[in-house]
């Protein structure tokens, strides 16, 4: 339930999953760490309990987020990674079956899924998009589900 100000109501505990792949472990903290900021602020309360599941690859997300959505329902769920580009095809692959992956797993589940999988050229691109500021892909994702949850409570 919504209060005035437009914030959740904290009464009604949310089941909030941040599923992270920690590959490049610099990038994924800073973005774990202003996911969670947000999403506190955000949906009203600073002892909003997220849950944070971890894996090593960005792959493993889409099989991760699917569990995790039947099996505990959540309200939403934030996708954090980094893919860099190599020399082969594979950031290309893994990206788009992500992706795809994502929002199909959002539709069949019923489920605001937002992504913050940074997929970069290199390092330096991939921290300014993890470093709290206006590119912030962490940030946006976690507005985005804060956003989609409020939304989703009005109907």
């Amino acid at each position: 339930m919504m209060k005035d100000d437009g914030q959740i109501d904290s009464n009604k505990e949310l089941n909030i999953y941040i599923v992270i792949s920690t590959f490049y472990k610099d990038i994924s903290k800073k973005q774990l760490a202003n996911a969670k900021k947000i999403l506190n602020v955000e949906l009203g309360t600073e002892e909003l309990q997220l849950n944070v599941i971890e894996c090593l690859g960005s792959l493993e997300l889409p099989y991760l987020i699917n569990a995790v959505c039947k099996s505990h329902k959540p309200d939403g769920i934030v996708a954090l990674g980094c893919i860099i580009e190599g020399e082969t095809t594979h950031y290309d692959v893994i990206s788009n079956a992500i992706f795809d992956k994502l929002i199909q797993i959002s539709v069949d589940n019923d489920t605001p899924i937002t992504s913050a999988v940074l997929t970069v050229k290199n390092q330096e691109q991939a921290i300014e998009r993890a470093n709290g500021g206006p590119k912030d892909r962490a940030i946006e994702a976690a507005l985005s589900l804060s956003s989609l949850i409020k939304l989703r409570r009005e109907f």
